[in-house]
């Protein structure tokens, strides 16, 4: 079986159509070679065909951009699930279920993409008993704080399902839970400081916008009399 090229399945894990989006760019292409040539045509200058160089190399590069913006919102939107789901697993663990199961449980509750990741790393833990497929798994987050809840769920498979080991793993997820809290209604103020700086400009413009129609009514008033 071929093996599928990087590019591929990086499109096809941000949830896009590799042949529409190859014939998009390519029509996107099609549509800028033609409107050049057409000012060049009018213009009866052909040198600005040169431009068609630099522009083709640099339409493709924003095209393909367009995939890692795809990826990191995929990447916080199931950062942000990750809450969720291990609430889920607390509970299954507070109520004496192994971590296995308490994941497996969890994963009912999760969305397509959450579902699929969580599949994909159950089927490595039955392959792979070792802490590799907690740190893959985690590192798929890039935030590690995840990583510490993961390694502190391995703990509990490895050294046993104990109390010390449960309420590690609870007060590292509190922790996260707490920063993630904090971080959103971070994010809420900058927003809302945005919205007003916006709001104080657009105040400011139109005053200015007044004061130039007075001025210029007071003019035409004067040049009456």
């Amino acid at each position: 079986m071929k093996k599928e090229h990087k590019l591929v399945t990086r499109i096809i894990n941000c949830g896009l159509n590799p042949k529409k989006e190859l014939t998009i760019l390519l029509a996107v292409l099609f549509l800028v070679a033609i409107g050049i040539s057409v000012l060049a045509y009018f213009m009866k200058n052909y040198y600005i065909l040169i431009s068609l160089v630099a522009l083709i190399p640099g339409i493709c590069l924003l095209f393909y951009g367009r995939y890692s913006l795809y990826e990191e919102d995929k990447r916080k939107k199931l950062e942000s699930e990750f809450l969720e789901v291990f609430s889920y697993i607390r509970i299954y663990l507070v109520n004496n279920d192994n971590v296995y199961n308490a994941i497996k449980k969890a994963n009912e509750y999760t969305s397509k993409e959450m579902n699929y990741e969580i599949s994909v790393f159950l089927s490595k833990v039955d392959d792979d008993k070792s802490i590799v497929p907690f740190l893959e798994f985690g590192s798929r987050f890039k935030n590690k704080t995840i990583e510490e809840v993961l390694i502190s769920l391995h703990q509990m498979i490895d050294g046993g399902f104990t109390e010390s080991y449960l309420n590690q793993f609870i007060n590292i997820f509190e922790n996260f839970r707490n920063r993630v809290s904090l971080d959103n209604m971070n994010k809420r103020y900058k927003r809302l400081d945005g919205i007003n700086h916006m709001s104080l400009i657009g105040s400011a413009y139109l005053m200015l916008v007044i004061l130039v129609v007075i001025v210029k009514i007071i003019g035409e008033m004067s040049n009456g009399f």
